[in-house]
């Protein structure tokens, strides 16, 4: 399946509020994600529809498949070493 459609279906829309992703995909409080998304220590980029500090940040749809497919594909690889072993 395609992770872009399936998260498409999911959220219904291709831009994601940061804090309704936060907890199940980063493993953090929304705030926190908040904060690290101010720094640039997200794994994704975020962005602000408004101009308003007071804004949700945002994640586009395609960035977090990307980042849930890395990690797919890491996890597959670190899986084969051990393996390997």
């Amino acid at each position: 399946m395609n992770t872009t459609f399936l998260l498409m279906a999911e959220f219904e829309t291709s831009t994601i509020p940061l804090s309704d992703i936060a907890e199940r995909y980063f493993g953090m409080k929304p705030a926190t994600a908040d904060k690290k998304a101010g720094a640039g220590d997200l794994p994704v980029p975020t962005f602000r529809i408004g101009d308003s500090q007071k804004a949700p940040r945002m994640v586009h749809v395609n960035d977090l498949a990307d980042f849930i497919d890395k990690r797919r594909g890491e996890a597959k690889t670190e899986l084969a070493r051990i393996k390997q072993y």
